[in-house]
This record gives C-alpha cells, sequence and structure tokens, in this order.
C-alpha cells in the first residue's frame, strides 16, 4: 500500500521534526510529524488517539521558530504506526505558515 500512496503524491515531501496533537483531544499526547508537504503530512500513531481512516479532524503542527497552526485534514491511511494525511482546509495565516515551512525546507536542499 505504501508504494501506491508514495505514486499519489501531487508534491515533494520533506523531512522535518516537529510535533502534532488532535485538537479534539485538547493538547494530549504530541505525536511527532515525520514528514511535510504543501498537500499533508505522515504522522507517528500515538497510542490511544480517536482516529480512524477516513475521518476529517483538525490537526495542530508546531515546528521550532514557527508559529502553530491548525489544519482540517483527511485521515488517509493509518499503517505501521504511522499516519498520513492530506490537508483540506486551513486559514490563509495557517497556509502561509506551511508555505514558509516548504520554502524552507526547499532553499535548504
Amino acid at each position: 500500500m505504501g508504494e501506491l500512496y508514495d505514486d499519489r503524491r501531487q508534491e515533494p515531501r520533506y523531512t522535518t521534526s516537529g510535533i502534532y496533537y488532535v485538537e479534539s483531544v485538547g493538547r494530549g499526547t504530541p505525536g511527532r510529524i515525520l514528514d511535510l508537504s504543501v498537500n499533508g503530512a505522515m504522522l507517528e500513531q500515538v497510542e490511544g488517539q480517536p482516529i480512524a481512516e477516513g475521518t476529517r479532524v483538525n490537526i495542530v503542527l508546531s515546528f521550532s521558530g514557527q508559529p502553530e497552526f491548525v489544519a482540517d485534514a483527511l485521515i488517509q491511511h493509518i499503517v505501521n504506526g504511522r499516519i498520513g494525511i492530506e490537508f483540506y482546509d486551513m486559514s490563509p495565516e495557517h497556509f502561509t505558515t506551511l508555505a514558509t515551512l516548504i520554502d524552507q525546507h526547499q532553499r535548504s536542499r
């Protein structure tokens, strides 16, 4: 399934470090953000998270030196402790934060 998912990617993903949490459960236990693109991310699954494939959730993403931002995301798949999400909606301000992070990764290559 991983190969099929990789083939559908429309934007490059960048390995990154940051944390996330599912907004509906407060801060809860944060998980690691494994990679990031302008369209989505790969997240570390945290035990006890109330999420399932095919559901939409608000994910709060946090990176050192950047303001936190919130994305309405669709849970595309959960496999081997990893959660693939696709971003659906975010405010222009939060999208600017995401675009800045992607730009920083592109420049560092």
